[in-house]
């Protein structure tokens, strides 16, 4: 569920998975909406089986035939743009929070809500099993994110990479969205190479927004 804006996804919360109020809280609502539309949108097929067929056109100087090369053109221009339409952009906008009060002050049950959302609707993961679900290569660890060090990473942890994947989209601020770029930053920290940068940047996003509290307080 998704929007198209000068070829760029957009993609939010605003509806989903979790209009049926089942979610009470409507920031949270919004987190795990937006998270499952951003699903969405990876799932949609970068390419379609295109059913705009190239014609076989008459070369012969038949006026009539001439006329008819040009209605085949036409008619299979209109399909392939049709085609080349429905594929998803490969650029996007994914927004998570709903809005920012004012500088500073996030919406953090929505931001625990995407995080929850992510984590498979738990309040918590272990490093192991976050690294089995999302280890790209053998560089890869999460480890970073275990802020406490208990060998767990809960949504609060977590939440502080969204954060950080936030501020990277948006040249050092918050305002509640991610892109491609973000995303794609967001994994160069989880190379093992990078984990001490990664680790001092999630741990003082965490203390910043006390998310620790947060967390506790967190009812999805």
């Amino acid at each position: 569920m998704f929007d198209v804006n000068n070829g760029v996804a957009k993609i939010d919360g605003i509806k989903g998975k979790y209009d049926d109020k089942t979610v009470t809280n409507p920031s949270v609502r919004y987190g795990r909406n937006s998270v499952q539309n951003f699903y969405s949108y990876l799932e949609e097929p970068l390419v379609k089986d295109n059913n705009a067929t190239p014609p076989i056109l008459d070369f012969s100087t038949n006026p009539e035939a001439q006329e008819k090369n040009i209605e085949l053109m036409d008619k299979y221009t209109k399909e392939n743009d049709a085609y080349l339409n429905a594929l998803p952009p490969l650029e996007y906008e994914y927004r998570y929070m709903p809005n920012i009060h004012k500088a500073g002050d996030i919406d953090k049950d929505a931001l625990l809500g995407a995080a929850y959302e992510e984590l498979g609707q738990r309040k918590d993961v272990t490093v192991k099993e976050l690294d089995n679900t999302f280890a790209l290569n053998e560089d890869f660890s999460t480890n970073p994110m275990d802020i406490n060090k208990d060998g767990k990473i809960d949504i609060g942890e977590y939440g502080s990479s969204i954060l950080a994947a936030d501020m990277i989209s948006n040249n050092g601020n918050i305002n509640g969205t991610i892109n491609k770029q973000g995303h794609s930053a967001l994994q160069e920290l989880t190379k093992k190479s990078n984990a001490r940068a990664a680790a001092q940047l999630y741990g003082s996003i965490y203390n910043q927004f006390n998310l620790g509290d947060a967390t506790k307080k967190f009812n999805p």
